[in-house]
């Protein structure tokens, strides 16, 4: 069964990385490009909100019984 309070969960760690990829997204490029840590906090919050996005596929194809996927992004067919 899938846990929705599991769900809920991430889902608010997901709304909280994203909320600081816009903080520090939100420049122009050439200052984006220009600040290192700019980008890396940027990427280091995007590669977190990809992660979670992936833990509750997982969870939800092994609860549901879907069977082994392929690949990361077959879990989201």
């Amino acid at each position: 069964m899938v846990d929705k309070d599991l769900i809920l969960l991430n889902a608010g760690r997901f709304e909280k990385y994203l909320a600081r990829v816009r903080v520090k997204s939100d420049t122009d490029l050439d200052t984006f490009r220009a600040e290192l840590e700019r980008q890396e906090i940027t990427i280091f919050n995007l590669l977190q909100a990809i992660q979670i996005c992936i833990d509750i596929a997982a969870h939800i194809v092994s609860e549901e019984g879907y069977g082994v996927p392929g690949s990361t992004s077959e879990m989201f067919y």
